[in-house]
């Protein structure tokens, strides 16, 4: 709560990668919280639309920008970053949060019988 009330990351900016739900969208809301501006990225556009709102909810004066990107696309982390610098000012922070698994690499991950 500390870094909240003293808005530790003012004049900041943050792109929270797998910001659509669970650990991600906590993130997004933490970092609002401390005063950073903050960009959200996922593959839905939906669930990001969700995530911005709860943003706005917590601190109506949140910077927040949305960018659907899939992780596993070169360009479409590009454009997530270059857009985040363009919208803020420059980017300070990346919390690579989104996973991706190749489906053929599944097998080294599934239990033997």
């Amino acid at each position: 709560a500390s870094t909240w009330n003293s808005h530790s990351f003012d004049n900041k900016s943050v792109l929270v990668t797998g910001a659509s739900r669970g650990i991600g969208r906590t993130t997004a809301i933490f970092f609002a919280k401390a005063g950073a501006s903050v960009a959200i990225s996922a593959r839905s556009s939906g669930a990001l639309d969700e995530t911005k709102a709860m943003i706005l909810k917590e601190v109506p004066s949140a910077k927040v920008e949305k960018f659907v990107a899939d992780v596993s696309k070169k360009e479409d982390m590009e454009a997530a970053v270059e857009g985040t610098a363009k919208a803020f000012g420059g980017l300070d922070v990346v919390i690579a949060n989104a996973g991706y698994i190749n489906p053929c690499d599944q097998s080294e991950f599934s239990l033997s019988s």
